[in-house]
Order: structure tokens, then sequence, then C-alpha cells
């Protein structure tokens, strides 16, 4: 019998300010109130996905004990003393459904990315474990007896080695946009380096197979498919979307729509596109969240489930009562996410 193992989800754009950490968050607590084990991975150095779900003071006693550190750090730092994976500890947020666990983020990221050579690791094939580090994660969870449907990994807005790793270990890509034109713009700097990636990739295993002849370690990884785009932070008035925000909309959506045509183009070993017959590879929309966002962040409450509680009116802790128009949008943004998750339930 084939061995179950989680689907792995990049969500990445090199844009920031695209809502990917909270659209992140959002996604896997529903996936959750579906019924799915869902593991987050915050690989990016800010830390935000882990300070949202956690509660900043949770996450600053989690990085500030050096000696037992209970981050990504403890698992990836012995691949840089060369003494292969350490621990893993997973977290559970205070309002997050709990079939959801973490990997805490950690600072230190920025010296593991820095430590990740394309040069003496990747092209060489010698440090191949180092980009695939994530699906090592897997494995030692599993010996823990944690199991999960999906993977979802959030990442910093640039194509350094986080995202590398990230992209060799994943089996798609999701990409968050919002409304403006350098959405546009860096949809087409995904469709230039993900085939150089790739190629990186697959020069990198040959080098590798010529001094570990016969393994097949790898042969899956290092093939990321492109799964779709998600349209975030747009403004609605009576439940149409502004002129402004559909005008971007449209844009984005055929650069998506050439960014699939370039990856089938220009990726000839496996097919790198995904397509479920969603318009314009658009696999879902969350409008603009407003005071909601600062409040969930505040409350460590996933955003479409914030019309159980009352809102913050400010840090000191004083609360009141959501407006009729804002239970409204909680609802609404209910449903966008819901209507996400079906999508990639029934097609990832």
């Amino acid at each position: 019998m084939e061995e179950k193992i989680g689907r792995f989800i990049s969500i990445f754009n090199n844009k920031g300010g695209v809502g990917k950490t909270t659209l992140t968050w959002n996604i896997a607590d529903m996936l959750a109130e579906k019924g799915k084990r869902v593991l987050l991975v915050d690989f990016d150095p800010q830390c935000n996905l882990s300070i949202a779900m956690l509660g900043g003071d949770e996450f600053k006693k989690l990085v500030s004990n050096m000696a037992s550190p209970q981050t990504v750090r403890s698992f990836l730092q012995g691949y840089l003393q060369n003494t292969g994976p350490g621990p893993v500890v997973i977290h559970q947020g205070p309002f997050t459904n709990p079939n959801v666990k973490i990997l805490a983020g950690d600072f230190w990221l920025n010296v593991y990315s820095d430590a990740l050579s394309v040069g003496n690791d990747l092209l060489t094939g010698n440090g191949i474990a180092k980009f695939t580090a994530l699906r090592t994660l897997e494995a030692k969870l599993k010996d823990q007896g944690h199991e999960f449907d999906y993977i979802l990994i959030d990442l910093p807005p640039s194509f350094g080695g986080l995202v590398r790793s990230s992209l060799y270990s994943s089996d798609y890509l999701l990409v968050p946009c919002t409304s403006d034109t350098f959405s546009e713009y860096c949809i087409g700097l995904i469709s230039q380096m993900l085939p150089q990636f790739v190629s990186d990739w697959e020069n990198g295993i040959n080098r590798f197979k010529q001094n570990n002849y016969g393994s097949k370690e790898y042969d899956e990884l290092g093939k990321p498919v492109y799964a779709g785009w998600i349209f975030n932070g747009y403004d609605t008035r009576s439940d149409k979307m502004l002129r402004a925000d559909q005008a971007h909309y449209e844009n984005i959506k055929d650069a998506n729509e050439k960014l699939a045509a370039d990856l089938k183009n220009s990726i000839k070993t496996y097919m790198p596109v995904k397509d479920f017959g969603q318009p314009g590879f658009n696999i879902g929309k969350v409008e603009d969240m407003n005071v909601i966002i600062q409040n969930s962040l505040w409350q460590s409450i996933p955003a479409h489930k914030m019309d159980a509680h009352q809102q913050v009116k400010n840090l000191t802790g004083d609360k009141q009562k959501w407006s009729e128009a804002q239970i409204k949008l909680i609802g609404d943004i209910r449903q966008q996410v819901d209507n996400i998750c079906n999508n990639i339930i029934q097609n990832l």
C-alpha cells in the first residue's frame, strides 16, 4: 500500500503586503473546520504567522529559550552544523482549530537562508538535504505520531534560499495577489524565476545521482506545480467589486494566465500547472477585512471567526460589539475562505 503523505503547499508572492500570512492562517483554520489536519510552517524570518496565531507573549517565550529552541531553529540548526535534523516542536494557537499545528518561525531563519548555497549545496548535489528539509520534517513528525493532510508554508517576499527550499519540497504553489499594479508585475517575475529554480534542481539531482547511483530519495521532489491565485483585499459596494479593483483583477488574471502558459512552455520534464477549471486560474477572492484584521491579530483569532468575539477598541483591552455591517463582512469573509478551501480539498 502506498504511504499516505500530506500535500505541501507553498503560499508565495515576491510582493510583500499581499495578505499571504492572514490567508494562510485562515485557510488552515477553515480546512481544519472541515476535518482536515493541517501543519503550518512559518518559514518567514519576520515570523508574523507565529505571532498572529500564538500571540506575541507566547511567541517571545519560544524564541527567548536559546538553550532549547522551541521554533523551527531546533529542527534546522543541525543542518548547518552537519549533525542532521534536530528535534521538532509544534504548537497550537488558543483560538485556532486544534487540528491546526504550527512550526513556529524564528528570526534565525535569516542565518539559515544565508547558509543555503545554490552553487555549493544544490548544483554540486552535495547539499540537497538542506533544500528539502521540510520533507524530512514531515517524516519526523510522523514518527512522533503526527500526520497531516496539508502542510501550508508561509514564505518571505523574496526569491532567496528559503523560497527555493519550500518550492523544492512542495507539491503546489498558490499565489496571493492584491488590487494593485505591482501584483501583476510580480507574477511575471515568478514566470522567469520558477523555471530557473527547476533547472537548477534538475542539474543538482543529476550530479547527486552520479555519486549516489540508484538513489530515488529525491525523485518526486523539485516539481512544484502552479495551482492558481487568490485575489485579496479588494473593496465592494452593494456586493459588487469596485471598478478600479475589477480592472486590477482582470489584469492580474491575464498575468496569471500568461504565467501558466510560460511555465508549460519552459518546463518540459513534468506538468508544472494544475488547471481545475477556474476562470483565469483564480481559486478564490477575499475582500478587504478592514478593522477586522487588526482585531484578529490583537486577539490571535482567525478573522472568519471574529463574529463570535467582541472587538477590542484599543490595546488597553476595552471591548465593544461589532456593528451589523461588520458582522456581515465577517460572514462574507467566512464564505469566501470556505470557497477557497473547497477548491483546495476537491482539487489538490
